[in-house]
């Protein structure tokens, strides 16, 4: 299957897409409570699991417009430290360094995937325009593709603070996405690891989808075009004129 002659441009998901976000997070909130000489009761597998959750539990508040980006990061310290006796003082003062000691070991543990900067820069040698798309906060996400060596391969960067709050899989930020590229939607390929708020949601905002299943043998789904290695995606885009 070949794209070329429907697509101008190229937009990315950005955490597990074009960075290791997961493992990367994991890692370093063990080094993070190793660190601190604490935790020592809980398994690796038990801190990770429940920190896990508050993300899945807090970070939807951000996108909902219920909190603020450094709100829920609080929110979700706060709660972690209650679950396993750590100490942390009461002021946000106090858990914003507890924070930010997590997010240093975060920043070095960042990486960006192999097949990502050749993707990028095969995609922008055969003359697509390429931006990246993220439910996250623009100056996080913008230091994050900076220090793993992305950055530049990017004419683009939109996050849901630059869509008015708006996030997958609303269409408006795929919408305002697919603007700054100076892309029309239909003319434009979204890839991303989660099937449903990245491919189809994309579709459904009238873009092209593919998912990215990394690791992940499940059976290709019928609607939407399914690539395990983001190298593969210019043989995808590319073969025909445009």
């Amino acid at each position: 299957m070949t794209l070329g002659r429907h697509v101008d441009g190229v937009l990315f998901d950005v955490d597990d897409t074009l960075v290791d976000f997961s493992d990367a997070t994991a890692r370093a909130l063990l080094a993070h409570v190793g660190a601190l000489g604490a935790g020592q009761t809980a398994t690796a597998a038990e801190l990770i699991a429940c920190w896990r959750a508050l993300e899945r539990e807090h970070f939807p508040r951000f996108l909902r417009g219920e909190c603020s980006f450094t709100e829920q990061r609080r929110s979700r310290a706060r709660a972690f430290c209650a679950t396993f006796g750590l100490t942390l003082g009461a002021s946000d003062e106090e858990t914003d360094a507890w924070v930010g000691a997590y997010l240093e070991h975060c920043d070095a543990a960042f990486r960006a995937y192999d097949d990502a900067r050749p993707a990028l820069d095969d995609l922008r040698r055969a003359g697509y325009r390429v931006g990246a798309m993220s439910n996250s906060n623009h100056r996080y996400q913008d230091a994050k593709l900076r220090r793993t060596g992305l950055r530049d391969a990017l004419e683009v960067l939109v996050c849901c603070d630059d869509a008015g709050g708006r996030a997958k899989p609303d269409p408006e930020i795929f919408r305002t996405a697919c603007a700054a590229l100076g892309t029309a939607p239909q003319r434009t390929l979204y890839v991303g690891d989660h099937v449903d708020n990245d491919a189809r949601a994309a579709v459904r905002a009238g873009l092209h989808g593919v998912w990215l299943a990394r690791g992940d043998d499940t059976a290709a789904p019928a609607d939407v075009p399914v690539i395990h290695d983001l190298r593969l995606l210019a043989g995808l885009v590319e073969g025909t004129s445009r």
